[in-house]
């Protein structure tokens, strides 16, 4: 590494984490600028951050407070500084932080609320598709339905909690008062983006399961054996309905 990348590198270093300014000859010498200078940097660059976590996680800030939620935000940042210039990206890794968080033991919960809303982030922001061409479906013929590989939906995510994630979301929505309606119970969620809007529901366990086998890759056959479906009726009614919703957006044959 020549002389001004390395510079360029402990700056970066310094405006992250003002333990690291005292690191470099350089910028101890001052020939960079004072503390006061990169402080500016630091408080710019650790309040955009904040924002971004804010604003992709509103129900975690709002469980949890303003003040906790923003040392949580500043150590995060500084375990994970952002890597991209998109801060849509900032927050993928914060679910995963608040499950190791010490600070929020006493929440089992949160983590999986951050999981949450950062899937309906990603659903928000991703890609979309044209509906599932049921002609073409019609047109495969019986004996191969079996091998059929279905294609979610881009705009889709499926998260799955032991804690009532959806009840505990639905109530800090702003229009609420924060009282979920449920307090117990495990939840599998549908995250989804069929058209505009971003729509977020319940799935029983043999819909979560056969969706995440379909989104694994697995064949028609192997999903439903996965999922555990014990009729026929009842797969079909599942398949027309995913089909319906713009959940299955495309199929394969092997």
């Amino acid at each position: 590494m020549d002389a001004l990348a390395k510079l360029q590198a402990d700056f970066l270093d310094a405006v992250v984490d003002p333990v690291n300014a005292g690191r470099s000859p350089a910028l101890r010498a001052g020939r960079v600028g004072s503390a006061e200078r990169l402080a500016i940097y630091r408080r710019n660059l650790h309040s955009n951050w904040r924002a971004a976590l804010a604003d992709t996680h509103p129900v975690v800030e709002r469980l949890v407070g303003p003040a906790f939620f923003g040392e949580a935000a500043r150590r995060y940042a500084l375990a994970h500084p952002s890597s991209s210039g998109d801060l849509n990206n900032f927050g993928a890794g914060f679910a995963a932080f608040l499950g190791e968080y010490e600070h929020a033991r006493e929440l089992p919960y949160l983590a999986d609320v951050a999981r949450l809303e950062w899937a309906w982030h990603e659903c928000f922001h991703a890609a979309d598709a044209p509906a599932l061409d049921l002609a073409a479906l019609a047109g495969v013929a019986p004996e191969r339905h079996g091998e059929i590989r279905f294609t979610l939906h881009p705009a889709l995510r499926l998260v799955e909690s032991a804690h009532p994630i959806l009840s505990i979301w639905a109530a800090n929505q702003p229009e609420r008062d924060g009282t979920p309606e449920r307090l117990e119970g495990a939840d599998r969620v549908l995250v989804h983006r069929p058209r505009l809007d971003v729509e977020v529901s319940l799935l029983d366990a043999r819909d979560f399961a056969l969706l995440q086998a379909l989104g694994a890759g697995q064949s028609f056959e192997e999903a439903a054996e996965r999922a555990g479906y014990d009729d026929a009726a009842s797969l079909l009614g599942a398949l027309q309905r995913f089909a319906a919703d713009r959940v299955l957006v495309g199929f394969a044959l092997r």
